[in-house]
């Protein structure tokens, strides 16, 4: 049953890729063409991205864990303890990665040239 399913999901995945490089790519053209650096325009977004993933990944390993203990005390059933805490734990850290996210300074307002 899993090798069914496995084909078209990797399918799909091959095809979100090449779409997602090729939006990359006209993108990253497109600053060239304007003069701009690429490594100064991305990098700011990037340790933001690392800083949203990473968070997700932290509340999701307490959600988990939380569930477990809440599934061994009895206090929820084993399947709904696991969704509940995991997707409140997630959601709880994306939304405090939003706010860490606005407080840090804009680095892309640093980089552009001011007029005279």
């Amino acid at each position: 049953m899993a090798e069914g399913i496995l084909i078209p999901l990797g399918f799909f995945a091959m095809v979100v890729a090449i779409v997602y490089l090729n939006i990359r790519k006209r993108e990253r053209m497109m600053l060239l063409e304007r003069g701009l650096d690429i490594d100064k325009f991305h990098k700011s977004e990037e340790n933001m991205l690392q800083l949203k993933w990473g968070m997700l990944l932290i509340g999701v390993a307490i959600g988990l864990l939380l569930g477990d203990i809440f599934a061994s005390k009895g206090l929820l059933e084993e399947w709904v303890s696991y969704f509940s805490m995991t997707f409140i734990f997630g959601g709880i850290a994306l939304v405090a990665s939003y706010f860490m996210g606005k407080k840090c300074p804009d680095e892309k307002k640093d980089n552009e040239p001011t007029s005279m």
